[in-house]
């Protein structure tokens, strides 16, 4: 499945190209955690711990990046996609395939998860011409196990 700029494989999640696409909240998450055990792996490697948090040139636009990431992160965290996983996703965008959505619209089901009729017309352009009321139900059905570990399987 290719979502944005990444390649889910059984492998894991590879970046194929850092200047294309758009990425669902669960990739943003997963980019910006790899990215604080790398600042903390080099961190530790460094002779003196916490040193590199002076407020000196380059070391601030670290402190910048760092406060940003740790807000970012603790939105994410609380977001939908805390409780979304690679595969799961994977499995609601094959499921979605029958709806002929664009990969817009799926990357926002996948980030909003609508619960309603009404925030799936937000959503899907033109949703009543497009799509029967049942098939509106079923989608709606989809995206509720998108983020349940246990319904993940009734997606595929």
């Amino acid at each position: 499945f290719f979502c944005g700029l990444a390649v889910y494989t059984h492998a894991g999640m590879q970046v194929i190209d850092k200047s294309a696409g758009h990425l669902t909240n669960f990739e943003v998450a997963s980019l910006l955690q790899r990215q604080v055990r790398e600042r903390r792996a080099a961190e530790r490697k460094m002779p003196l711990p916490g040193a590199r948090r002076s407020v000196s040139g380059s070391c601030r636009s670290l402190q910048d990046v760092e406060v940003i990431t740790e807000q970012a992160t603790g939105y994410l965290d609380k977001a939908a996609c805390a409780a979304q996983s690679r595969e799961g996703i994977a499995r609601f965008v094959e499921a979605l395939q029958r709806f002929q959505l664009t990969r817009a619209e799926e990357l926002m089901l996948i980030n909003s998860r609508p619960r309603s009729l009404v925030e799936l017309h937000l959503i899907v352009e033109e949703c009543e011409e497009r799509m029967q009321e049942e098939e509106m139900q079923e989608l709606l059905s989809l995206c509720a196990v998108l983020d349940s570990p246990v319904g993940e399987a009734a997606a595929s």
